[in-house]
């Protein structure tokens, strides 16, 4: 009998390949440390093991942290010289701080994009860095006495909190990711987020250059700021996708150049690799504001996206049935005609653009209980009013509706607006 459901091939699959993912992830850190000190501004790997635990069934979980795990203990031999015994515990702190983190943030069960699901994510992604820092430290204390642990603890703990908060959104973002031909993101903000992408990038290329004092001199470092509100511009226009793309890549090269030695946080520095931890703390703020601004419009375009779809299912019922709608204005009177309006009584009669137009086209015989009818319901006398009249279109065409008027009520208790639904009056046949 096997213990998964998906059965033990598939389960030695997932643990290979995010072990091969950690392995990858590392070698990219490594490939970011300081050029001096040789402390890694950020810890790729450990996001990696975090997303995947988010992403998957929790009876999926010991085989992806056992991927991790392996992962760990082969980076610790290999990158750190550890014994046997030490690697293994330097896995054990993978496991643990990384299954703590996840399980904060998988006991959420708000919308993946939503301001409360990334505020889960921090919650999580805060505690799991705080672990792996605090274990971390226990076991470089046995294996380095000499180390400094104050400022290994910080360094780790912000390194893998960037490396957190830069992964997992990227990986929820494409959770559901399908190649499709159709459906994707705009030409207008596609292009406008990448002249921002590239202004980002221009931006970062002159203030984090190797020459940034002798460049800007004294205001070298307040410009650190500048580039990113391009990247914000970015990321806000690319929707979830394409901005946790450009977050990463955009921070990953603030990152790389400051590790080289360029841009305005490494003129000062108190001890050598002080740069690594002023740029950590710098990336993880703007990382949280990326964040919090991306959930922001996401749930607003989830919301207008939403609203559209129960609009257009409303009008296609609507003009199945052949029926018109109609909003109006009460102070100004203007009219918004619902989408195949003209099918259902004419283009003349959906052209009217407020119900003084609308009125004009109303036979005058009854008009003037029909404009009774609206002033009433807009009034507040009557919450709803029915009545069918003649309308005189052009070329002399005539045409009989009947029309349901209903108030809308603002949250003062006055009418706000008058709905309209209308139909054509068929004539009943003739017999014998």
């Amino acid at each position: 009998m096997m213990d998964s459901p998906d059965g033990f091939l598939r389960s030695l699959v997932r643990a290979a390949l995010v072990a091969a993912l950690w392995l990858g992830a590392a070698a990219w850190s490594h490939a970011m440390a300081h050029t001096t000190t040789q402390t890694i501004p950020v810890w790729l790997s450990s996001g990696v093991t975090f997303s995947a635990l988010l992403l998957a069934a929790r009876w999926r979980w010991p085989a992806l942290l056992a991927g991790a795990a392996c992962a760990a203990v082969l980076w610790a031999v290999a990158a750190h010289g550890l014994t046997l015994g030490a690697a293994l515990a330097y896995g054990a702190v993978e496991v643990v701080s990384m299954a703590a983190g996840a399980w904060v943030v998988t006991r959420s069960r708000q919308a993946p994009a939503s301001p409360s699901a990334t505020l889960a994510l921090l919650g999580g992604a805060v505690l799991a860095s705080l672990l792996a820092a605090t274990l971390a430290c226990a076991v470089w204390a046995e294996q380095r006495p000499q180390a400094d642990l104050v400022l290994e603890w910080r360094v780790g703990f912000l390194s893998t909190l960037v490396g957190l908060l830069l992964i997992a959104p990227l990986a929820s973002a494409y959770r559901d990711f399908r190649v499709r031909r159709s459906g994707g993101l705009p030409m207008a903000p596609f292009l406008g987020g990448g002249a921002a992408f590239a202004a980002f990038v221009a931006a970062v290329l002159l203030v984090f250059s190797q020459q940034a004092q002798q460049r800007w001199g004294g205001v070298a470092a307040t410009l650190a700021y500048v580039p990113m509100p391009f990247l914000l511009a970015a990321a806000l226009l690319w929707g979830a996708r394409g901005g946790t793309v450009a977050t990463l890549l955009g921070a990953m090269l603030i990152i790389y150049r400051t590790a080289q030695g360029g841009g305005p946080f490494a003129l000062h520095e108190g001890f050598p690799g002080e740069s690594v931890i002023e740029v950590q703390g710098f990336i993880t703020a703007w990382v949280v504001v990326l964040l919090l601004a991306s959930a922001l419009s996401e749930g607003r375009r989830s919301a207008l996206h939403r609203a559209r779809d129960w609009q257009l299912r409303y009008e296609r019922t609507l003009r199945a049935v052949g029926v018109a709608s109609v909003e109006y204005d009460t102070v100004t009177g203007g009219a918004t005609w619902g989408e195949g309006a003209a099918e259902v009584l004419g283009a003349d009669a959906a052209a009217a653009d407020s119900v003084d137009a609308w009125l004009d086209l109303i036979d005058p015989a009854e008009r003037g209980l029909v404009q009774a009818a609206w002033q009433q319901v807009s009034a507040g006398q009557r919450s709803t009013s029915e009545q069918s009249y003649a309308l005189h279109l052009a070329g002399g065409a005539t045409r009989r509706v009947r029309e349901r008027l209903a108030a809308v009520q603002g949250g003062d208790g006055r009418v706000e607006r008058i709905v309209a639904l209308l139909e054509v009056v068929r004539p009943e046949p003739s017999h014998g």
